[in-house]
């Protein structure tokens, strides 16, 4: 039954990127050809601006590396074009909060949204309906808002903000009403994973039909160096169990039609940052090429050309994997972010070490 739900949602979700975004849905239709040949299907998620309403406590944009070149219309114009000749379809608009960059309207027609699907992370603050509605008119097809906790205090707490849970709720709603497809984010950590805060947070979601996107913690932000929160198999066991009672629940390792995804660096996320430096993941600070110096392209193929990335991992590298995070991503701590590639690898980390 279960797996007839999970057909059903996927059939409903691709009927209606069809009929939206014809050209979009047609790139999705070759990935799998395009992953049979290695290479990649990234969603670009970029962060266009670091401005934002809010001052959460696990934000770590402060520690990002400020550079002269910054990100404009016209870089996107550019991303988008590259994007779509590699044949990739997704995009996510990040932040900061994009809702307060004034550009906004601007930056969702620079991604071309006749030719991609794009989503945007947001804290919800000003979302309402009449907003949304905009929102979807103009291009936009997917919001994805942060849950903290089911439990109000908490994530107002977390958010410096009286109000903000009640806030993102209605514009959960607000999302659905205008017909865009609506994503709860939650962050769950080794304390949260076995928790009733958790199945309450899945019951909300059931009750009004939102899709929760499982985010594990990871050692970044207020939680540097902080292994503790990390999630172990045992948590990660749970997960998949309530992921197979809960079908909308979902992490990106997760098996999907009896295929394991595994950890998704490089193939199935990129992250670019406000200067132009190109993450293997949102959750990577590792700087693998520089937009503004290369080609999204060359980028890829370096990334690919980094063995961790280019081969199978069934964990999550940036939050389960614990030897690549002891070995790699701590070495991130107390410095600025990203950290360039090359001061984080060494030769032995390359599949061809000739093209370093």
């Amino acid at each position: 039954m279960l797996i007839d739900e999970k057909k059903e949602r996927e059939k409903k979700r691709r009927a209606k990127l069809k009929d939206e975004k014809p050209l979009a849905y047609e790139k999705i239709m070759k990935y799998q050809e395009k992953r049979a040949r290695g290479e990649s299907t990234a969603i670009i998620d970029f962060a266009y601006d670091y401005s934002c309403n809010l001052h959460c406590k696990h934000c770590m944009n402060s520690k990002i590396k400020q550079k002269g070149q910054a990100m404009t219309i016209d870089t996107l114009k550019n991303i988008a074009r590259q994007a779509d000749e590699l044949g990739l379809a997704q995009f996510n608009i990040a932040g900061g909060e994009p809702l307060v960059f004034k550009e906004i309207d601007d930056i969702i027609c620079a991604l071309m949204p006749d030719k991609f699907h794009i989503s945007m992370s947001t804290n919800g603050m000003f979302l309402d309906l009449e907003r949304a509605i905009h929102l979807k008119t103009i291009g936009l097809d997917k919001v994805k808002i942060s849950i903290d906790s089911i439990d109000e205090k908490k994530h107002n707490a977390n958010r410096n903000q009286n109000g903000a849970f009640r806030k993102a709720l209605s514009s959960l709603q607000a999302a659905k009403e205008a017909g865009l497809d609506v994503i709860m984010q939650h962050v769950v950590t080794h304390q949260t994973a076995r928790s009733k805060e958790l199945i309450d947070l899945f019951e909300y979601a059931k009750e009004h039909e939102y899709t929760v996107d499982l985010m594990i913690a990871r050692a970044l932000g207020e939680w540097e160096g902080r292994h503790d929160v990390l999630i172990d198999d045992e948590d990660a066991r749970t997960l998949l169990e309530l992921h197979e009672k809960y079908p909308f629940a979902r992490r990106d390792v997760f098996p999907q039609y009896g295929l394991i995804k595994g950890c998704g660096t490089v193939d199935a996320i990129l992250h670019i940052t406000k200067y132009g430096d190109v993450q293997p993941c949102v959750y990577m600070q590792i700087a693998i090429g520089n937009i503004f110096e290369e080609s999204l392209k060359e980028i890829i193929d370096r990334g690919f050309n980094i063995k961790h990335f280019r081969n199978f991992s069934s964990k999550c590298l940036s939050g389960e994997d614990k030897d690549f995070i002891a070995r790699y991503m701590d070495k991130c701590i107390n410095r600025e972010i990203p950290v360039y590639y090359k001061d984080i690898f060494t030769v032995d980390d390359y599949i061809d070490p000739s093209k370093m």
